[in-house]
């Protein structure tokens, strides 16, 4: 009997509760979307392409749109709940960009962080709950270090690829 329960896998429970949902930063625009059948885009993963995958899409635009952070996070198209460790997030399943056309801008990179989402249900659309937070340092040797923490509910993307 002890060898079968430990034979058994049961799903790991993921539980978020929507208490203290992060807010946006002062005089910034943000936006909390997803996109189903998706796939980070080839050469620059924000340009988004057709795929397997459902993507969510942190964006935060300063005042003027001149300068903005965005952080993707990619999970397989067909779950309902999901958790990414460490070791996923700097594999590459979340992404992060601070393009600046006008700025010279720090090159940061994503050292850790983890995430973890719950589908909940709305009226017509499904929406999504989720918590965590990506690391980012500096491409070249710094001490300069920055985090970015997302509690938020997500959207589908009424504009769609």
């Amino acid at each position: 009997m002890i060898l079968i329960s430990l034979g058994c896998k049961k799903d790991k429970e993921i539980e978020i509760n929507a208490d203290h949902l992060t807010t946006c930063p002062n005089n910034t625009t943000c936006t909390y979307l997803y996109e189903d059948k998706a796939d980070f885009g080839n050469p620059f993963f924000l340009n988004l392409q057709k795929g397997s995958y459902k993507i969510f899409k942190y964006s935060a635009l300063l005042g003027n749109g001149y300068y903005a952070k965005h952080v993707y996070i990619r999970i397989p198209a067909n779950v309902t709940k999901f958790e990414l460790n460490n070791e996923q997030v700097i594999a590459g399943e979340v992404k992060f960009a601070n393009p600046c056309a006008s700025c010279d801008v720090i090159g940061l990179k994503i050292v850790g962080g983890d995430f973890k989402g719950i589908k909940t249900s709305g009226s017509k659309n499904s929406n999504w709950l989720l918590d965590g937070k990506v690391y980012l340092s500096t491409i070249a040797a710094s001490s300069y270090r920055d985090t970015i923490r997302i509690k938020q509910y997500f959207a589908i993307d009424p504009a769609g690829i």
